[in-house]
């Protein structure tokens, strides 16, 4: 803590210098011997057939099965009461013998992460990585060297992904504090000289400083931008409204973290002049869904087996479901049948992607369980964001349900967002949530979260608590 806050008192040239040195220090502890090996591996499983991939898949999850057994004293436990041995692991589908195992649950790894981290010899911890903690205090979780290569090598396989070169500026808009929240002026932002990446603050994105992130993003021209949607759209949406010129144009943009709004995707995309694209993964090691150039959402077999639990039907826009991972990108803490609390939406039949891509996909990434609303004419209702195209004037929004009948949405708006476009908002919503008791509320301002991430959807009661009340 004291050393943290040493960093924020330190001038720019200072902080660059300590984050330059740091990144080079990291760079050489992400690339070793296992992430070129790895990272050729991942690419030709690309350009491999889609019965490649799930072979490869079933032989890494045997792997994940067998250091589970050997070396985790919670599964070992398991795999004793389901009556598994050994042998059973060598010889038998994995596939199989994943469904004869019980849910990970959130409480359950973190009540026992010392017992289910390997003790495989081996697998020496090379990093400490802290979840974000938006369902309780933040969870940390060890890596060993070979899986923290593995994920970058699975990084930069998704920059081929998006076309991007080997080398390459970028700029990232995290929740990470770079620059002491109490700053009034620039730089709002860290260069890693070793990584060429530029950090800039998500604290310091109000009207009064936005001109100062243009500028700068002017001269230093990225190739790749990525970080918080709700972050990148402020900068497009003032650059919009103030008829900026931008003197660059990157290869790609890509958001994680919050729900990718459709007007937030319009401002980007037409800021900046090039795509943005969705992806998901976890701090705690999660397998990949990345968003291709046909919208939809590919699940990367190859860092993990997918599957989906307490399916919602939503009408003719297919049905939610929660994911439940068994991870390849840590197996230092396995996470075998792990309950991650973040929905997608299935589509209703299965077909192949137009871009060519054979891995299978969803429509769309929910994000949370309780992104998720309920009302009693519509039943569940997930991805709310067309609600919000062609609305004018909207800089930020929050949907907060207290129960099946009542919501609020918080707005925080311009001069643009008058009478007619909040009669037309309220229209878009009831046409998706029926007669409830809705109120739009304009407020100055929407508290970011942890982590500095925009919840833009927030259902504050348990579904099932209100399902048996009816049913009755």
């Amino acid at each position: 803590m004291f050393g943290e806050r040493v960093y924020l008192l330190s001038p720019a040239w200072v902080k660059t210098t300590i984050l330059g040195l740091y990144g080079l220090y990291e760079r050489v502890k992400r690339r070793g011997t296992f992430y070129r090996v790895h990272y050729y591996r991942l690419s030709n499983l690309l350009r491999a057939s889609l019965g490649e991939v799930e072979q490869y898949q079933s032989d890494r999850l045997r792997e994940l099965l067998l250091e589970a057994y050997d070396y985790s004293p919670y599964y070992r436990d398991i795999f004793y009461k389901k009556s598994i041995e050994r042998d059973n692991l060598l010889e038998v589908e994995p596939k199989l013998i994943l469904q004869k195992l019980p849910y990970l649950e959130k409480k359950d790894l973190r009540a026992n992460l010392s017992s289910i981290t390997s003790a495989n010899p081996r697998r020496r911890a090379r990093a400490v990585v802290s979840t974000s903690g938006t369902t309780g205090s933040p969870l940390q979780v060890l890596f060993d060297s070979e899986s923290r290569q593995a994920t970058f090598a699975e990084w930069r396989r998704y920059y081929d992904w998006l076309g991007l070169p080997k080398t390459f500026k970028s700029v990232r808009f995290s929740g990470r504090i770079i620059v002491d929240p109490t700053t009034k002026s620039p730089p709002f932002w860290v260069y890693n000289w070793a990584e060429r990446q530029l950090f800039m603050s998500t604290y310091h994105l109000k009207e009064d400083y936005l001109a100062y992130y243009v500028d700068k993003l002017n001269k230093y021209k990225p190739d790749f931008i990525d970080g918080y949607p709700s972050a990148i759209y402020l900068l497009a949406r003032f650059i919009l409204q103030s008829k900026t010129k931008i003197s660059f144009k990157p290869i790609a943009i890509s958001v994680t973290a919050e729900s990718f709004l459709d007007y937030q995707r319009a401002a980007i995309e037409s800021a900046f002049g090039c795509k943005a694209y969705n992806q998901y993964a976890s701090s705690e090691g999660a397998p990949w869904i990345v968003e291709c150039m046909e919208g939809n959402y590919h699940l990367w077999i190859d860092t993990g087996v997918f599957q989906f639990k307490k399916k919602y039907a939503l009408g003719n826009d297919g049905y939610v479901a929660e994911l439940v991972l068994s991870s390849f990108r840590n197996f230092k803490v396995p996470l075998i049948k792990y309950r991650i609390g973040d929905c997608v939406v299935l589509n209703h039949k299965s077909s192949v992607c137009a871009c060519g891509c054979p891995l299978p996909f969803v429509k769309a990434i929910v994000g949370r369980e309780d992104d998720i609303l309920y009302t009693y004419e519509r039943g569940y209702v997930g991805r709310l964001d067309p609600v919000y195209k062609g609305i004018k004037g909207i800089i930020q929004s929050k949907i907060i349900q207290y129960s099946p009948q009542k919501l609020e949405v918080l707005l925080v708006v311009d001069e643009n967002f008058n009478s007619k476009e909040e009669l037309r908002l309220k229209r878009n919503l009831q046409d998706r949530l029926g007669g409830v008791d809705l109120h739009l509320n304009r407020v100055n301002s929407i508290p970011l979260g942890k982590a500095g991430k925009l919840k833009s959807v927030e259902r504050r009661f348990s579904i099932d608590e209100f399902d048996e009340t009816r049913s009755g």
